[in-house]
């Protein structure tokens, strides 16, 4: 099995190669630590089973680099790997074309099991059920849409809006609506009061 992990943080990258190969023989892992340098080497290894990126990337954003790399690798499977592990963020991932997360407080039994599922063809989302995104329900409200899952997740780690939709390619004004509609549904007063309720919700 050939991996690609990018993540900015060159310990834990040569850590978690160095353990998987020990724990997993036949398992190559190859480190980037920016999505620019994970895209040449994607493309130096064709035969990439599993990229594996890092949410936080410096300036960049982790599930925009799934958004890449589906479309210039299609045929490689894609994985978010992060140490927030939240319903939101499990269903942007999916939402951006992941076939499964793994949490970096997972065990190295949890993340091989994961790796195995991806590579075999499957989806592997820790305890969700099979393919089944998260079910996020507010109580007496319409549920979000995962468009409006991903704007949330991004708010919530301070990006504002023209990056938020430079990062899902969509227009700074479509960004805005999706804000106004989580405020309505939340029953928010500004962004703070938006994101403390969403915290208490189970949205982030």
């Amino acid at each position: 099995m050939k991996l690609l992990l990018v993540d900015d943080h060159l310990l834990f990258g040569v850590g978690f190669a160095h353990a998987l190969s020990l724990a997993e023989p036949g398992v190559e892992v190859f480190n980037a630590s920016s999505l620019d340098a994970a895209l040449e080497l994607a493309t130096e290894h064709a035969d990439l089973d599993i990229v594996l990126v890092d949410y936080k990337l410096g300036l960049d954003n982790g599930i925009d680099g799934l958004r890449r790399f589906g479309r210039q690798f299609p045929h490689i499977a894609r994985m978010l790997i992060s140490g927030d592990e939240t319903l939101t963020l499990l269903a942007a991932a999916r939402a951006a074309g992941a076939s499964g997360f793994i949490g970096k407080t997972q065990s190295l039994a949890q993340m091989q099991a994961a790796l195995k599922q991806v590579a075999s063809g499957g989806l592997a989302f820790g305890s969700l059920p099979g393919s089944a995104l998260p079910d996020v329900q507010l109580a007496g409200s319409p549920q979000p849409t995962l468009r409006q899952l991903e704007v949330l997740a991004m708010l919530a780690h301070g990006q504002p809006n023209k990056r938020i939709a430079a990062a899902l390619g969509i227009a700074e004004r479509t960004v805005k609506l999706h804000v106004t509609a989580l405020l309505g549904q939340l029953g928010a007063r500004n962004r703070t009061q938006l994101l403390v309720l969403a915290r208490q919700r189970g949205l982030l």
